[in-house]
């Protein structure tokens, strides 16, 4: 491409630290990005998979999706519409998405007014308040996952207590899966500077039954608090009706435009996916709703106590070139 039609470094900047803010599991952060001109490449960071606790790379491919559309947001404040292509080239499978940028003009409303959630949005996991979210939210939330091509189910009740027995049997088996303990180890816990999730991000431990994920399962974590949690959680599945690598980076998209609009609610957000991450568990989910394909469960609500972030690799270690 011309000099002319290039991005500016200071845009490159905003638009790949928009980008690495994502969510990932165990915050691995699994991409790596590449410039050319206005076209933007999201690489697959093979050294950042997790072969144990995602062998199929599902939740990984999700990641990538969210940072695609984290940066497709913040082209929409600089100005640029963007269009984009799923696992554009099959001669390089590490590209999960390319993202093509218009000429700017003036700022894109519908993704613009997103881009102030972004630093502001972060995976909450400790209780929620004891209020109801208004439907009017809720549709909001569907909306956005719909504009992205899936679909958002908040479970009923009974929904919701056959979940909680498929989330204590998922949990069960990971207390006894060594290949997984072993691998989560290198990601959860103790002092992180950039990547991972530290201790201090981790959540109380509940004092009874939650609905609530405790990564730091099988560890001990030194005066870590318990707290009492939600006893009627709100529960959302993320789902399409597709089940391949293209699907999956879509569903990233989905699910970061729903998080950044719970956000602009003051809603936070947090993860359920022992549950899609084994075969016999995930067919559970699925039957749940009704036969699409469960790609993330969402614990969503008001924040009842502080919430604690995760770093982030500065983005210009992401970068492999620009030009």
């Amino acid at each position: 491409m011309s000099r002319a039609t290039s991005l500016t470094q200071d845009e490159v900047g905003i638009l790949l630290a928009s980008a690495v803010h994502a969510p990932s599991m165990h915050n691995t952060q699994p991409w790596r990005f590449e410039v050319a001109g206005q076209v933007i490449d999201i690489h697959l960071d093979e050294d950042r998979v997790l072969p144990a606790e995602d062998p199929s790379g599902r939740q990984i491919r999700i990641g990538l999706g969210a940072a695609a559309f984290n940066l497709r947001v913040a082209a929409a404040m600089l100005g640029h519409e963007s269009t984009f292509a799923v696992t554009p080239d099959p001669a390089e499978p590490t590209v999960a998405a390319r993202i093509f940028l218009a000429d700017s003009l003036c700022p894109v409303p519908e993704l613009a007014t997103l881009y102030r959630e972004i630093g502001r949005r972060h995976t909450y996991r400790g209780p929620m308040r004891d209020l109801p979210i208004p439907p009017m939210v809720i549709s909001r939330l569907s909306r956005a996952a719909t504009a992205e091509g899936a679909e958002l189910h908040r479970l009923d009740e009974d929904s919701i207590r056959q979940l909680a027995r498929t989330l204590r049997q998922a949990d069960d088996l990971d207390l006894h899966d060594e290949d997984r303990l072993h691998e989560r180890s290198r990601w959860i816990g103790g002092e992180r500077a950039d990547d991972g999730i530290p201790s201090t991000a981790l959540g109380p431990l509940p004092t009874g039954p939650a609905m609530v994920r405790d990564l730091a399962a099988g560890s001990h974590i030194e005066g870590r608090e318990q707290t009492a949690f939600e006893a009627r959680p709100v529960i959302a599945v993320l789902s399409t009706d597709n089940e391949d690598e293209a699907a999956w980076v879509r569903a990233g998209l989905a699910l970061q435009r729903v998080l950044l609009a719970a956000t602009s609610s003051v809603l936070v957000v947090s993860f359920l996916n022992q549950a899609l991450e084994r075969q016999d568990l995930r067919r559970q989910v699925r039957d749940l709703i009704g036969g699409a394909w469960p790609q993330m469960i969402l614990r969503i609500g008001y924040p009842a106590a502080a919430e604690t972030s995760t770093s982030r690799i500065p983005w210009q270690h992401s970068l492999d070139r620009s030009f």
